[in-house]
């Protein structure tokens, strides 16, 4: 009888630990997922189980993206909800822009500091407004703070526009400072990649990721001198990302008609691509956009 007291109170024992270690696991599955964790769990222990996507899934999930900033600047969680908002200073930007919804903040702020990619950006928004949550994966992030007519500062729009319609971005660089600048500038709606941009993309697509609303494809700065390299690598972007396109998808290339070299720049390639495939051509200027057709 003493023996099976025993064997039964050990039974317990293991039991309780296994219910804590189980519980554990849960909890920081929650923490990686926003709450997600019992759904991930089911997912783990699927024997056809994609590790190395749900993996990615998760490095690019808003939620390690919040750890990461807080980790980065040395932020306890607790009142740290700065490190997770938009910075609109560190942009140049209002106090007053904040408090506005994007449609107004753009026409009111956005607008006048864009300069020649105005009119760019504005098809853009207007063409993802007939997305649900939008999926935005841009190729070269914000790197210097304030830079509008310059740089056209598209991962802080894209991280607002974002956030009000309940979607998020995913932002790929090599340059780690500037990988810093945009997630100091941006909410946690925002991913960052250190990587690589075709081989991010490649790895998105396999990952099953996509469809994507908008692909911003700004990485590899163009040489006026010699333009060919730039316009190769974004050709390289594009059939990287051929798995994130879908019907309805934008795609945009920035520093399209830079003078003097007139139309081409980054997209040269990718133009002559996709005139020859069912695209629709939204815009053409400092910026090309076209949409997949549906």
């Amino acid at each position: 009888m003493a023996e099976t007291r025993k064997s039964t109170a050990k039974k317990a024992g293991r039991s309780a630990a296994t219910d804590t270690f189980s519980a554990h696991v849960l909890a920081f599955l929650d923490r990686l997922t926003d709450g997600a964790g019992k759904a991930l769990l089911t997912r783990i222990n699927n024997q056809n189980a994609d590790m190395e996507a749900i993996v990615r899934e998760i490095a690019s999930g808003a939620a390690v993206e919040e750890l990461v900033k807080l980790v980065r600047t040395g932020t306890e969680a607790a009142g740290s909800t700065w490190v997770t908002q938009a910075d609109y200073d560190y942009v140049g930007l209002p106090p007053e822009a904040a408090d506005c919804d994007f449609r107004s903040g753009f026409d009111t702020y956005l607008r006048e500091r864009l300069g020649k990619r105005a009119d760019g950006f504005a098809t853009i928004f207007e063409a993802l407004d007939r997305h649900e949550a939008p999926f935005i994966i841009e190729t070269g992030c914000l790197r210097v703070p304030r830079n509008w007519d310059g740089d056209g500062q598209s991962t802080f729009q894209f991280d607002w526009y974002a956030r009000e319609r309940q979607g998020r971005v995913m932002t790929i660089d090599v340059n780690p400072q500037s990988i810093d600048s945009a997630r100091r500038a941006c909410s946690s709606v925002t991913s960052t990649i250190l990587n690589d941009s075709v081989a991010t993309l490649d790895a998105l697509g396999a990952a099953g990721m996509g469809p994507a609303a908008l692909i911003y494809l700004d990485s590899f700065d163009l040489d006026l001198d010699n333009p060919m390299p730039s316009a190769i690598h974004h050709a390289m972007e594009l059939m990287a990302a051929r798995r994130l396109l879908g019907p309805g998808t934008i795609l945009c290339i920035d520093d399209f008609d830079v003078a003097p070299l007139g139309p081409g720049g980054k997209g040269l390639i990718v133009d002559r691509f996709l005139h020859t495939i069912r695209t629709e051509v939204l815009y053409s200027g400092y910026q090309k956009v076209w949409r997949i057709s549906e």
